[in-house]
């Protein structure tokens, strides 16, 4: 159960860049150092948009193996450092009509613990929807123990946005064109205030 409550907490430093308000309890968000932003490149220059807004709906598990995380992220929090690249960037996801990006979690797959380097790798599976149209992803997430009371979680997931029916936007007549991959990134420092983590992968009663 203590490797189950582990794998929701690490959960919540993935959807807790809403800062704190999941699982109070357990974590409190460095909101200083922690992020969520996106990268992205066109024929003449690379670009990077960091998120601003969120909302977590977090239920947690009633079984053993049961959990709802859910992530939004409002779309037009994005900045991009230039007035109109946000622009092109709320117009290209269409944010008037679909106003949040939102991840659902659906698994955990995998999860090991390196005793080395304090470090925990896992999978996690989910739904994302992007411009209202939604595909299930996988995306590697990792925790490294920097002290007795602090964890660091960090992962990325390389994204297409024609695979959720997006096109990626030209400007001057079709002279600069953005790519069609994009890369999500995310880095949450965070406290443990009351949980105790399990070593070796063992499953802890």
């Amino acid at each position: 159960m203590l490797l189950l409550r582990l794998h929701i907490t690490l959960l919540l430093l993935v959807t807790g860049l809403v800062f704190g308000t999941a699982s109070a309890q357990d974590i409190t968000i460095d909101k200083e150092s922690s992020r969520l932003w996106i990268e992205g490149s066109s024929n003449v220059n690379r670009f990077q948009c960091r998120a601003g807004r969120y909302n977590t709906d977090v239920d947690p598990p009633t079984t053993d193996t049961t959990a709802k995380v859910k992530l939004d992220v409002d779309v037009k929090g994005f900045d991009c450092g230039k007035r109109r690249m946000n622009r092109d960037l709320y117009e290209t996801l269409l944010a008037n009509k679909h106003p949040f990006i939102s991840f659902e979690y659906d698994s955990t797959e995998s999860m090991t613990y390196s005793e080395e380097t304090d470090t925990y790798n896992m999978s996690v599976a989910g739904k994302l929807t992007v411009a209202g149209h939604t595909n299930r992803i996988k995306f590697p997430l990792t925790a490294v123990l920097k002290d007795e009371n602090t964890i660091r979680a960090v992962g990325s997931t390389i994204l297409k946005m024609t695979a959720y029916n997006v096109d990626p936007p030209s400007a001057l007549l079709g002279l600069v064109r953005v790519n069609d991959e994009l890369v999500v990134h995310f880095e949450i420092i965070a406290n443990l205030n009351n949980l105790e983590l399990p070593r070796n992968g063992q499953n802890q009663e």
